[in-house]
């Protein structure tokens, strides 16, 4: 449906708009979600590895660091893939991604040898923030889940 009035332009409808939207963070939560889970899930037959890493990095308590690290990665991954509890997942996403930025890649400098140093947690970090304001999209259990209702 096209509307008009007087002195308006004619706008698309919606519902291309809203389809197209959805599609593309289908697309990003999947990938975002991926790149999660191939990061988080061999970490949890080794994760003395992400412990190590946070003791290196000099991040406080990194037993428990790395722990919730390995859980975000695994945890949040599954989520997104599944668009459920999509706006909180991005929020955590933000916070996660910002203290591996922090701690394993800030002390570098954002530049290391002329190449943004930590690009994948600045681009996982934007991801978040994007999804806290989007949602999932109509390609979700989120939207499953408000559909019943």
């Amino acid at each position: 449906m096209t509307t008009t009035t007087a002195n308006a332009p004619t706008r698309p409808d919606r519902t291309t708009t809203t389809a197209s939207a959805s599609t593309g963070l289908l697309l990003l939560r999947l990938v975002a979600g991926v790149l999660l889970l191939v990061h988080g899930v061999p970490k949890l037959s080794a994760p003395e590895g992400a412990t190590g890493m946070a003791a290196s990095l000099g991040v406080p308590v990194p037993d428990l660091a790395g722990w919730l690290v390995i859980l975000g990665e695994v945890g949040l991954g599954s989520l997104l893939v599944l668009g459920l509890l999509t706006r909180v997942d991005g929020a955590l996403l933000l916070v996660q991604m910002a203290g591996v930025w922090l701690f394993a890649h800030a002390p570098q400098g954002f530049l290391v040898d002329g190449q943004v140093n930590g690009e994948n947690a600045l681009l996982l970090g934007a991801v978040g923030l994007l999804l806290v304001f989007t949602g999932a999209g109509r390609f979700s259990l989120d939207a499953a889940r408000r559909r019943r209702r």
